[in-house]
């Protein structure tokens, strides 16, 4: 757990580390390959270490050293088809099904885990790959799926899911032919996989803003590839939320994309957050006193992420008047409302969204981390309210935001971790 004592400012610079939602899938990529492969800007966490374990146990030898990460050379791509029982506490494990059917032709995988903040079908993972020739059988906690071999095909996704773009991506590289892919996801990630797998090797192209093309090709036998992962667009929006709630005058966030991240500054102009363009890849952000009420809602990009809608809401309890944010990617991921509400914040739930009453005094108290952006959203509210904050769970939070106690202290935050034995994680 996490105790935090505010209220608290901040001041100096931060740096953004390595995006969590670009690592994971490139690690698993990365099996596609029996040359070295060396990842640099990788985010110190524990989804990550967690998958290193994993790609361990399938047997591919993994070194970490600072933010390098190495996959080194394999005498020939020859993996565990069994996938480690841990892989069901992350949710990027369901991408080893795009790699092990590739190398292995088969695996057996726990039913991946990662955020309960709302239903996730797989479905769309699993339409797509049986299309390019997987049979898939779902048991009731784990999956088992074979090929003969992967052959290329037309694949039109329901959804353009992240996940399922990603997973595709990788199954069709070494896959028989050629493979379309329409309506896929486009966020800066999936720019980052494509970019790493064609420095593999790989024959990707975009046919247009939401179609790709996969030129399937034997072996990826490039040697020497060096990667450095994009910074997280996620990590860079929370340090601005945060420099507009409780910095003392301001708060520089390097390795803030700015390209990556235009509408979420559009709406920190809307709520009347102040903030400074130093360069394509700096941010300043200003302590703004002066917020005001707006209405957002998530969208697939380049919309709104909804990993950034329980950031945003702390920001609103301090907004005068009444702010609405809906989420239409995931329309229940408002467990986060319940604890604000405990701290004093003024929120009312209807069906697939909430609305903010501000602008409202925070007060200290016992709140959970219900998940990932959950509990960051608790840790910020704890950072401006009055008194003692304790956030169990706050393993969740980890998952994400690497040296984040380290970072917050760089910038005179203080907050301090706690073990405390529990029964059962919420996963």
């Amino acid at each position: 757990m996490i105790v935090v004592k505010g209220p608290q400012k901040v001041s100096g610079s931060v740096k953004v580390s390595g995006a969590k939602n670009s690592v994971l899938p490139i690690m698993c990529a990365a099996l596609l390959t029996k040359e070295k492969v060396e990842l640099e800007n990788v985010p110190n966490l524990n989804d990550v270490k967690v998958l290193i374990n994993i790609i361990k146990q399938l047997g591919r030898d993994v070194s970490m050293n600072g933010d390098r990460l190495i996959l080194h050379e394999m005498e020939k791509l020859n993996y565990s088809n069994h996938v480690p029982s841990e892989a069901s506490s992350i949710r990027y494990s369901l991408l080893l099904l795009g790699s092990l059917l590739s190398t292995s032709k088969s695996i057996t995988l726990p039913m991946p885990g990662g955020c309960n903040f709302s239903d996730r079908p797989i479905d769309v993972h699993l339409y797509g790959l049986k299309q390019l020739g997987a049979n898939i059988i779902e048991g009731e906690n784990h999956l088992v799926a074979n090929t003969i071999g992967l052959k290329g095909t037309e694949i039109t996704l329901r959804f353009p899911s992240v996940g399922a773009t990603e997973n595709l991506l990788i199954a069709s590289v070494l896959a028989e032919g050629e493979t379309i892919l329409r309506n896929v996801a486009r966020e800066p990630e999936i720019d980052d996989l494509v970019k790493f797998l064609n420095e593999l090797g790989a024959k990707i192209t975009y046919l247009g803003p939401n179609t790709m093309k996969i030129e399937g090709v034997p072996a990826l036998e490039k040697k020497g590839v060096t990667y450095k992962i994009i910074p997280d667009r996620i990590e860079a929006a929370t340090f601005a939320v945060l420099g507009a709630l409780a910095s003392r005058d301001s708060l520089t966030i390097e390795n803030f994309v700015v390209e990556h991240n235009l509408v979420f500054l559009n709406i920190l102009q809307r709520i009347g957050v102040n903030f400074e363009i130093i360069s394509p890849n700096s941010l300043k952000v200003y302590h703004s006193p002066n917020l005001v009420a707006t209405s957002i809602c998530t969208e697939v990009y380049p919309g709104l992420p909804t990993d950034i809608q329980p950031i945003l809401a702390v920001l609103l309890t301090q907004a005068e008047g009444e702010s609405i944010i809906e989420d239409s990617i995931y329309p229940t991921r408002f467990q986060y409302a319940k604890y604000l509400e405990k701290m004093g914040a003024h929120i009312s739930l209807f069906e697939g969204g909430i609305c903010i009453q501000g602008k409202t005094s925070l007060e200290g108290a016992e709140v959970f981390s219900s998940d990932l952006r959950g509990g960051i959203s608790v840790l910020l509210a704890g950072l401006i309210a009055k008194g003692e904050t304790v956030i169990k769970n706050s393993y969740q939070i980890f998952r994400g935001y690497s040296e984040l106690s380290l970072k917050l202290e760089k910038i005179g935050a203080e907050v301090e971790e706690k073990v405390e034995e529990v029964g059962v994680l919420a996963y």
